[in-house]
């Protein structure tokens, strides 16, 4: 056995459980070269850039299949979970306050952070009494399909909505994504009310996210509420490594 079998025989092994199914997964910490991708991905402020750094430090690290296929809050969450026990179970990201000037850092231990889940949340979305839509969480894979869209920038929750329509089910019958074109997708959601409209936008404001919420005082001695959610939060000054 080589020196470096040797090594990776020793790599310690854990266990973690995906929040959207409880299914658990064995998975090792990053190593020194794999580090090198966080460190990189932490000088962007593309979103998409830090997605596939920490996809392909998912895919070097943990026991699982269809990484582009899983929610964004799974993804994140395992990020997290590599981070603790690779570097430790403390991030330092720093903060802005909205509307001024003043930034503070933090100091949060990762098994703090959770992956809330809303009661009321559903992916089943009747849009009218013979229309029922079932939607998919964001996963890469969309995010990827929507980066490439044309004009995406411009109405990104829109075309959010387009990409992750699973399913379109009426009286008569149930029409899946690989039925139905882009074009065919935007011109159903372009008809929507403003009702029905809103009735889609509160499914992705109720979906399952990685969350962060603290109070702390600023420099005047005023109390304020923090929140951090997504990857780009967390991978803020000092946050990733």
């Amino acid at each position: 056995m080589s020196i470096v079998e040797m090594l990776q025989e020793a790599t310690p092994k854990y266990e973690l459980t995906l929040p959207s199914n409880g299914e658990k997964k064995s998975f090792r910490p990053f190593l020194v070269k794999e580090e090198k991708i966080l460190l990189m991905a932490k000088e962007s402020s593309d979103e998409l850039t830090v997605m596939h750094a920490v996809r392909d430090l998912i895919k070097s690290c943990v026991d699982i299949q269809n990484i582009e296929q899983l929610p964004m809050f799974d993804i994140e969450y395992i990020y997290l979970q590599l981070r603790a026990k690779s570097i430790g179970e403390m991030l330092t990201p720093t903060y802005g306050f909205p509307n001024s000037d003043e930034k503070i850092k933090l100091n949060i231990n990762i098994d703090d952070i959770k992956v809330e889940f809303d009661e009321k949340h559903t992916n089943e979305i009747a849009i009218t009494d013979d229309i029922i839509i079932t939607m998919n969480y964001p996963t890469i894979k969309i995010l990827e399909r929507i980066k490439n869209t044309k004009g995406a920038e411009a109405i990104p929750l829109f075309n959010l909505i387009i990409h992750c329509i699973d399913e379109i089910t009426t009286k008569e019958e149930t029409l899946n994504k690989n039925m139905l074109s882009i074009p065919e997708l935007t011109e159903f959601v372009s008809n929507f009310t403003k009702d029905q409209y809103e009735k889609v936008v509160h499914f992705f404001a109720t979906s399952p996210k990685l969350e962060y919420k603290d109070t702390i005082k600023t420099k005047n001695g005023k109390e304020k509420e923090i929140v951090l959610k997504g990857l780009l939060d967390f991978f803020k000054s000092g946050s990733a490594i």
